[in-house]
């Protein structure tokens, strides 16, 4: 409650003050009451309004002691309700920050798993973008080794089909030689 923002600043119940008021009531109407002592038996409806007006200041006195133990008890509810909301606050703040720091780690957690996950993606990148270069050397090189092949194959098989074509047109010649 004394560390509460919320909290009512109240003022002790100042019994001297109460005591003094009291006294000084009772002095002012003992002094008129005195008074009319020491004039005649006549004043006796002055004394009487005294009496009133005393019995309606009592009345007024026991009236004020009422409302101000109302108010105060008033007071300390309020002061229970003040202390209540700021342990309710503490409570939600401890729970806010104990969230916060949950979520910062999972944050933090993701971010890592996020890292890793992007590093596993470029070294996979790497390695198949490797393998890529690979299969197309080995298919550019199987490429131009059937090229080379097909060229001596058709150079050979030309050559070979020139040879016989020789033969055949010498064998050729003869025949028409030997006819003639």
């Amino acid at each position: 409650m004394k560390n509460s923002i919320l909290a009512v600043k109240q003022k002790p119940i100042n019994m001297k003050r109460l005591l003094l008021a009291l006294v000084l009531l009772f002095a002012v109407t003992g002094s008129v009451s005195v008074k009319a002592q020491s004039k005649e038996a006549s004043d006796s409806a002055v004394i009487a309004q005294l009496k009133a007006d005393q019995y309606n200041q009592l009345k007024r006195l026991v009236y004020l002691e009422a409302a101000h133990k109302a108010m105060m008890a008033d007071m300390e509810s309020l002061a229970a309700q003040s202390d209540e909301t700021a342990a309710s606050v503490q409570e939600t703040l401890e729970r806010l920050a104990q969230s916060e720091r949950a979520i910062n780690a999972t944050l933090e957690t993701f971010a890592q798993k996020f890292d890793d996950q992007n590093k596993t993606i470029a070294d996979v990148q790497e390695v198949l973008d490797s393998k890529m270069n690979q299969m197309l050397l080995y298919i550019g090189v199987g490429i131009v080794a059937a090229l080379v092949l097909m060229f001596i194959v058709a150079k050979s098989a030309a050559a070979s089909a020139v040879k016989k074509h020789e033969t055949n047109w010498n064998a050729f010649q003869e025949h028409l030689l030997k006819s003639k």
